[in-house]
């Protein structure tokens, strides 16, 4: 059997979907790309580690009976290192696929594609449509929070909410909750709430336009689906009830907080030079003083920063991971933000100023 392929389209396709190759080759054929002809005669390729998958295609020629399956890296590897535009070959004689182009030839290793894990294609329960453009800037204002390591694994994925004409994004580690929303141009019937793992988030935000071409995401009752037009991620969901977070939000907060959002940031910055590697903690004393912003570590070195700011409370002081502080600056977009808080021991609830966009809680911490 002879394929043939371009070679920018097909790194194209191959750098799209190589993420959900298994790395670990807990099976073999899960670091392999199976390559079968679509309904249209062109080349399908799917990936999948068993938690989520990517199909995707490319212009060429392939045998209607081919089914193979070989190694995503390095058959992405063989296209790249192809001289640019050049029409590539690739002939599956039993167990090899020989790949050639100029005066290269490379002899890769097959595994039959009938034995490639294959999705069962369901329906999607829900269905809506959103510019890629603001479902990556809704990814990109909250994914951060997710936890990294957690026995609640529930807490390792994002919240996707969707009603009405919004959709929704949570994330929270226990510490900190990020929360954003975009409005839908055609309103979503019911009320649907799933988690989709964070390696599913990171291709996803990895893979979306800057523009706004459609992209339209399905809900199952066991997975989710994001149609790209030129190729589709599927994931399983988390199974799980994520924590209520409209409770954690706090409200009437009877103390403001306005400071510019650069000068602010930079001010963690640069007190983050003699923070302590282990704590990373800051403290924010807030009063007739301004806004001061100070750390130390166990060799009893200080940073200080004092900061022009607006605030309508009394005497404050509170103590914040400064990573946590630094990640919500580094996605709020307007040059201001406004932080509301309580007292010492309680958490702050950060939004931009002029108020839109995404709502960002911050737990206090001891130093």
């Amino acid at each position: 059997m002879e394929l043939s392929f371009n070679r920018e389209t097909m790194t194209e396709s191959l750098q799209r979907i190589v993420g959900a190759a298994e790395k670990r080759l807990t099976m073999p054929i899960l670091g392999n790309v199976r390559l079968r002809p679509d309904e249209h005669g062109a080349i399908r390729m799917d990936t999948t580690d068993l938690e989520l998958a990517w199909q995707a295609g490319a212009e060429g020629s392939i045998p209607g009976d081919c089914d193979v399956t070989v190694s995503v890296r390095k058959l992405l590897d063989v296209v790249k290192a192809a001289p640019a535009d050049s029409d590539i070959r690739a002939r599956v004689e039993g167990e090899r696929m020989t790949v050639g182009f100029g005066g290269s030839r490379f002899s890769l290793a097959t595994l039959p594609g009938a034995d490639f894990p294959d999705w069962e294609a369901r329906g999607s329960q829900v269905v809506l449509d959103v510019p890629q453009n603001r479902l990556r800037h809704l990814l990109e204002a909250t994914m951060f929070s997710m936890a990294q390591q957690d026995v609640r694994y529930y807490l390792q994925g994002l919240l996707l909410v969707a009603s009405g004409t919004s959709l929704r994004a949570v994330a929270t580690d226990g510490h900190r909750l990020a929360l954003s929303e975009v409005e839908l141009e055609t309103p979503v019937e019911g009320r649907v709430e799933k988690i989709v793992p964070r390696k599913a988030v990171a291709e996803l935000r990895r893979n979306l336009a800057d523009d706004d071409s459609s992209l339209r995401v399905g809900f199952g009752e066991d997975q989710v689906v994001f149609d790209l037009g030129s190729a589709v991620l599927r994931s399983k969901v988390i199974e799980g009830r994520f924590p209520d977070y409209e409770r954690v939000i706090p409200t009437d907060l009877p103390a403001t907080l306005r400071v510019d959002r650069e000068l602010l940031k930079r001010a963690l910055a640069r007190v983050a030079i003699v923070a302590s590697d282990k704590y990373r903690g800051v403290r924010i004393v807030l009063g007739e003083h301004g806004c001061q912003v100070m750390t130390h570590n166990a060799d009893r070195e200080e940073a200080q920063e004092t900061i022009e700011a607006t605030y309508d409370g009394g005497a404050l002081e509170i103590g914040f991971n400064l990573g946590y502080l630094a990640d919500v600056l580094n996605v709020i977009e307007t040059e201001q933000v406004r932080i509301g808080l309580r007292d010492g021991n309680s958490s702050i609830l950060i939004k931009a100023e002029p108020a839109g966009g995404g709502r960002y809680v911050v737990m206090p911490m001891r130093l």
